[in-house]
């Protein structure tokens, strides 16, 4: 399992090269993006090494489940004090 924070700057990039990249690592089962400019999560995962990734993206209502450590986090949570600038820029 891999979980990312991504950059405001390099946010583009890193959803191109590092899903291909993850992709290609046969034990990584689920990648987990975690938006740095609001509320948001993209959760990346397959049942076997040759499958492609199924994509689901959830928003502050949603639960991420992560059976593979047999947690479940509300995505309010990851972000509770979190302030967002109405810029779009992520905070400091």
């Amino acid at each position: 399992m891999v979980f990312e924070v991504l950059s405001a700057a390099s946010g583009r990039v890193d959803r191109i090269l590092k899903v291909r990249e993850y992709a290609a690592v046969p034990s990584i089962r689920r990648y987990v993006i975690l938006e740095s400019t609001g509320v948001g999560v993209t959760v990346m995962e397959r049942s076997k090494p040759d499958e492609a990734w199924r994509t689901t993206v959830l928003t502050g209502d949603d639960m991420l489940r992560l059976p593979e450590i047999d947690i479940e986090i509300p995505v309010a949570e990851c972000y509770e004090d979190l302030t967002f600038p109405d810029d779009g820029q992520a905070p400091d």
